[in-house]
């Protein structure tokens, strides 16, 4: 039970995870960072962009339900949203458990990577506060913010460059050997399943703007539209 990786694709995985990463925070903030965004460009790596854009907007909703601001904690997004995708379109099963195994090794994946931004920036404070840091001149605080920048890409890839390939294989594997047995969740059920979760964390996100519950519903029924179209 392999998947078909050379060396090329991992490294163009894991600058292109870096570039994400640096998205959410640093440089340029262009959203490439979104989970939809970012799990589509895993997808096409891997020559499954479709299957790539599900685990994205999945990811939208479970892993976006604070924005990336302020004192709460939130999960990062990008390189976990990219590594999903990816790890789907790796596992190339063809399998109704493909998207959400990928979709739960999204979840993971970006509170990992919560774990590592709060390291990170502990870093980035010593750099700022260090020996010349708060008085220092406008030419060291630049260096210093160039090297906090550059660290932080450094961190999200390697967050996929490790995470990657146990993503793409334990997707192959659940989708390979499903649950079988008397009492067990079918595939339809564990979808089922995960789209009452994301549908229950969206849902709670919009708390009591009632003006927006509208909106929620009319995505919901064009949602099940489209899947039945699909199917």
């Amino acid at each position: 039970m392999g998947i078909d990786l050379s060396l090329g694709e991992w490294l163009l995985a894991c600058a292109l995870g870096g570039l994400v990463g640096l998205d959410a925070v640093s440089w340029p903030q262009a959203m490439w960072s979104r989970p939809i965004v970012a799990g589509t460009l895993g997808g096409v790596l891997f020559g499954a962009p479709a299957e790539g854009c599900l685990v994205g907007a999945c990811l939208e909703l479970v892993l976006s339900r604070h924005a990336p601001f302020g004192g709460a904690r939130h999960a990062e997004t990008g390189p976990a949203a990219l590594t999903a995708g990816a790890a789907c379109g790796l596992a190339q099963s063809g399998s109704a458990i493909d998207v959400p195994a990928a979709v739960a090794c999204g979840w993971a994946i970006g509170w990992l990577g919560t774990r590592s931004v709060t390291v990170l920036r502990r870093v980035t404070a010593r750099l700022a506060t260090g020996p010349g840091g708060g008085w220092g001149s406008a030419a060291t605080l630049a260096r210093r913010h160039r090297l906090a920048m550059l660290l932080d890409g450094v961190r999200a890839g390697l967050l996929v460059a490790s995470l990657l390939v146990p993503s793409a294989l334990l997707v192959r594997f659940l989708s390979t050997h499903p649950a079988a047995g008397p009492g067990a969740l079918g595939a339809s059920a564990l979808v089922a399943i995960g789209l009452a979760g994301m549908g229950g964390v969206a849902a709670r996100a919009l708390g009591a703007r009632r003006r927006h519950w509208p909106a929620f519903a009319a995505g919901g029924i064009l949602g099940a539209v489209l899947a039945a179209v699909l199917a």
